[in-house]
């Protein structure tokens, strides 16, 4: 039983909660726009379980679609999916218990919520098929990472005003530029078994990649502020996030795979950032 138990926690990835990190924060940011800062209690547990039940379900079909991938590539060949410690039939009965468990939470959000929810679903669902045929991958996951924004303001405000699309459309440079690094340590990999990813795609542009996501997002995050006309201490946060962003591009060496994971893990500091700068606005 332990060991069974010990084979499900690996392949939930409750090792390295990074993941769900990466995705709560941009949805906890949401609902604090959303809510003009003022959320309830109720609605902030329902993103964090429902963070960490979606990145739960997408890292099972991720491992279930990428076995035959996984045993090739040297990081993740001992998967417990690629490496048959967890079935397939135990995976996909996982997985539906994960989605039963999310649907569970969006009763205590609305019909419009839902729906948003379920085109989440297919998002992360399909994903890990992306890299087969789309040469750009990490967009595809932007946007699946973003879908808590838009669940958030159809909660709070039945609609998606600009400072909504903003975030919306930040989030997703912010995910191509931690992803992309995350990708670089297997490019090699994914050349060789010609699996296609944002590393791959932008070969020697990487760094200019990076420069331009990043200086995107800044910018979505400042004109948020200019538009709602936030104080000055929400501008000043956003100041500490692109020193943050600064210190993280200048220390990192891109050719080396333990940088590239040390620099994607930082991104969770990033994310929290950013939140914290949300949480400022309206103090």
């Amino acid at each position: 039983m332990l060991g069974i138990l010990k084979n499900y926690f690996f392949l939930l990835r409750l090792d390295k909660p990074i993941g769900v990190y990466l995705l709560l924060w941009p949805s906890l940011s949401a609902v604090w726009l959303a809510s003009e800062g003022n959320p309830e209690l109720l609605i902030i547990v329902i993103f964090c379980l429902g963070s960490f039940f979606m990145r739960s379900a997408g890292v099972i079909i991720n491992d279930y679609f990428d076995q035959d991938i996984d045993r090739k590539v040297l990081r993740t060949f001992n998967r417990p999916i690629a490496n048959n410690s967890v079935s397939n039939k135990e995976a996909i009965s996982l997985f539906a218990v994960l989605m039963i468990f999310s649907s569970f939470l969006l009763l205590f959000l609305n019909l419009k919520s839902f729906y948003i929810a379920l085109f989440c679903i297919l998002l992360i669902s399909t994903y890990p098929l992306m890299k087969r045929f789309f040469p750009i991958p990490q967009l595809y996951l932007g946007i699946s990472y973003s879908m808590g924004i838009f669940m958030a303001y159809a909660f709070y405000k039945g609609a998606f005003p600009l400072n909504c699309w903003l975030l919306f459309f930040g989030n997703i440079f912010w995910v191509l530029a931690y992803d992309t690094v995350y990708a670089l340590s297997d490019r090699q990999d994914d050349l060789f078994i010609n699996v296609k990813s944002s590393a791959v795609f932008f070969q020697g542009k990487e760094k200019l990649i990076l420069w331009v996501s990043y200086f995107l997002l800044i910018t979505f995050l400042l004109l948020i502020g200019i538009i709602d006309s936030f104080s000055l201490l929400y501008f000043f946060s956003v100041s500490v996030n692109t020193i943050l962003i600064f210190f993280l591009m200048i220390s990192t060496n891109f050719d080396k795979p333990s940088d590239c994971s040390k620099f994607f893990r930082k991104n969770h500091w990033l994310g929290l950032g950013i939140f914290l700068s949300f949480v400022t606005a309206f103090i």
